[in-house]
């Protein structure tokens, strides 16, 4: 009798573990296909990138100062509409250990993907305030150990653009002000904050930097 009694019971945690252990390998599946998915997009889009810059015609370096002083001192044509994913480049702080490639917008599939662009700030070869943003648990975990005067390299189709750190501050996520438009080319970088905190980060840390004189290198247009 008293088996019998327990027998539901004993059937009844069969069943939660056969379904919790369904659950842990769903979410563990998920996980690797994103970390996979994440990994080839970087080695595809990076591939694409260099493809793309040995494809260009080589500029002589007696030519490359004057090139890049006149790119500088005129007017681009109107910044195109890329699409949600579209590659821009790679971003690189050695100092912090970042190295990543940069896409278009700040989707969720694209911050899974790389370090996004944030829509509605310029693109580097663009005068003004260039916003990036990626996971602070992914592509820019790194940033944790950023200090000032590091160098920031984007590297696109159109120049490669050189940035050193200016600052950093913690701010709260409707704090919008930091990717207001200046009247100097500045580049400022967002992920979320504390680095280690368990679930939605309350915060956000940015880092502003500036970018260096005769950075913009030649490129394609």
């Amino acid at each position: 009798m008293e088996a019998e009694r327990f027998r539901p019971r004993k059937e009844t945690l069969r069943w939660i573990e056969r379904v919790l252990f369904v659950v842990g390998v769903l979410a563990l599946g998920s996980y690797a296909y994103a970390w996979l998915d994440a990994r080839w997009t970087q080695y595809q889009e990076n591939r694409h990138l260099e493809e793309a810059l040995a494809a260009q015609p080589q500029v002589p370096a007696s030519e490359t100062d004057a090139l890049s002083s006149f790119q500088e001192e005129a007017s681009p044509e109107p910044a195109p509409k890329l699409e949600e994913g579209e590659l821009i480049g790679r971003i690189e702080i050695p100092n912090a250990g970042v190295s990543a490639m940069v896409l278009e917008g700040v989707g969720h599939k694209t911050l899974r993907r790389g370090v996004g662009h944030i829509p509605g700030t310029p693109l580097p070869r663009w005068e003004g305030n260039v916003g990036l943003a990626a996971h602070r648990d992914s592509f820019f975990r790194g940033l944790k150990d950023i200090r000032k005067n590091d160098i920031i390299t984007l590297t696109t189709l159109h120049g490669r653009f050189q940035y050193r750190v200016d600052s950093t501050e913690i701010v709260l996520p409707k704090d919008t002000h930091v990717l207001e438009d200046t009247d100097k080319p500045m580049l400022t970088l967002v992920t979320c904050y504390p680095f280690y905190y368990v679930g939605s980060a309350p915060k956000r840390f940015i880092v502003k930097a500036e970018r260096l004189e005769g950075a913009a290198a030649a490129g394609g247009m």
